[in-house]
């Protein structure tokens, strides 16, 4: 059975290496002259403050938990 599923695996991935269309002989699109810009308004920043106030309030959470199991050893 272990030689089986090792013959399949190797047959089914050497199925989408071999499966796929030569790219070469298409080659890259032609460039046009009207080009747009891209949009510069990416969403990088929409949620940064809320992330850092969780990530500030879940380290403040750890810091007091283990202050509080030091304090317990003690």
């Amino acid at each position: 059975m272990k030689i089986i599923s090792h013959f399949t695996l190797s047959l089914l991935a050497s199925a989408i290496v071999f499966g796929q269309t030569d790219s070469v002989s298409s080659g890259p699109p032609v460039p046009t002259m009207n080009r747009t810009p891209p949009d510069l308004s990416l969403p990088i920043d929409s949620g940064l403050l809320f992330l850092l106030i969780v990530g500030l309030g879940y380290g403040i959470y750890i810091t007091s938990k283990r202050m509080k199991l030091k304090n317990i050893a003690q």
